[in-house]
């Protein structure tokens, strides 16, 4: 059963909300917010995402003064549905760092306010851990459907968790391209014009793209091409003499520049890394496929679908709650066993609402067309 926090400053009501609330701009900014947004939080856990279908508007009907106007067909709506599942991480003090702050607190050489700091400064650490391990999920899922248009949840990425098939994001086949020459054979691979034919093959939809967003592997695999330092250099009219050994020096702001001047997509790099943790101990991933490219247009690029977590509408007694934003953060202690206990809860999902506007190339020739 659980028992009021042994933090007594969580005693007046609100406490911990306005505390997290004034330190907002101290969490770590999560990636996937840079091309998802929350939809509205729902009490269903079902939810249907309807996927952007249309492409290109077609030109209006002239037509003579007197004649009806012309009815233009609706192309059929493209769906995904699905459950909303939960993502939940705690956090415990045990006794021995109670102790040591109960300790701390009863020290008459230190200030009031020194330990009122200690006390708050607990309450932050556990308070930011949980809420920010909740984002590197979403920040996982969100790598994986953007990469790959399927999300993963497996024994590898969640191994204290649900374990379930790759989970289909309905990427249309057509929008998948292979690279003529596998980047990682840099003497003779091609990545502009890979580039080139991915956005003509988009253009001939209606489509075009914002950016292009590829993992730290990839980009130095384009970047160290010899099209690539060719044609940087020759833009830049910078040439190499017979008895040097110097290239162009190929920046990401140089080759951007060459790629806005050759009216093609400027490149982003991601480097997401998000710790797993297996029977204590932690390793590091990369949720983003490497050797897939994303080609996206402007714009939001899906939704996170969450629903209500049941605390929020039947709140237990003696637990405190706060809001990061969509996420549910709740603190109490256990007498049995002794405890300090720090939980963080999301019910959500993402959904890829623009992936029919979402191309992949794949600089390994991965896909099977």
């Amino acid at each position: 059963m659980a028992d009021n926090s042994i933090f007594r400053q969580l005693g007046v009501d609100g406490a911990l909300q306005t505390f997290l609330d004034s330190r907002l701009d101290k969490f770590n900014q999560p990636w996937y917010k840079n091309y998802f947004s929350f939809s509205a939080p729902q009490l269903s856990l079902s939810y249907t995402a309807v996927l952007g279908e249309s492409v290109i508007t077609t030109a209006a009907s002239v037509v003579s003064r007197d004649a009806e106007t012309p009815l233009r067909a609706r192309q059929a709506i493209a769906k995904l549905s699905g459950e909303i599942p939960a993502i939940k991480v705690m956090r415990k003090l045990n006794e021995s760092h109670v102790r040591d702050y109960m300790a701390l607190q009863e020290l008459s050489n230190i200030s009031d306010k020194a330990k009122a700091d200690q006390v708050w400064k607990l309450i932050w650490d556990d308070s930011k851990y949980v809420a920010e391990s909740v984002d590197k999920r979403i920040d996982v899922m969100c790598a994986q459907a953007l990469s790959t248009g399927k999300i993963n949840i497996d024994s590898d990425t969640n191994p204290d968790g649900i374990v379930l098939p790759a989970i289909d994001l309905l990427h249309p086949n057509e929008n998948k391209t292979n690279a003529s020459v596998d980047w990682a054979t840099s003497a003779s691979a091609k990545p502009i014009e890979d580039i080139s034919a991915v956005v003509d093959k988009a253009a001939g939809t209606g489509l075009m793209f914002e950016k292009i967003i590829m993992d730290a592997k990839a980009y130095a695999l384009f970047a160290k091409s010899a099209q690539v330092k060719d044609s940087v250099s020759a833009f830049f009219g910078i040439t190499k003499s017979a008895s040097s050994s110097a290239t162009a020096p190929i920046t990401l702001d140089r080759i951007n520049e060459y790629m806005m001047a050759s009216r093609l997509p400027v490149i982003e790099v991601v480097n997401i890394k998000v710790a797993i943790e297996k029977n204590g101990v932690s390793s590091v991933m990369n949720p983003w496929k490497e050797a897939n490219v994303a080609f996206v247009p402007a714009g939001n690029l899906g939704e996170i679908k969450n629903a209500v977590a049941v605390e929020e509408t039947r709140p237990v007694e003696k637990v405190v709650y706060a809001k990061k934003e969509n996420t549910l953060i709740s603190k109490w202690s256990n007498n049995e066993p002794f405890g300090e206990w720090t939980k963080a809860e999301l019910n959500a999902f993402p959904a890829l609402t623009a992936i029919n506007q979402i191309h992949l190339l794949s600089t390994d020739k991965g896909f099977t067309l």
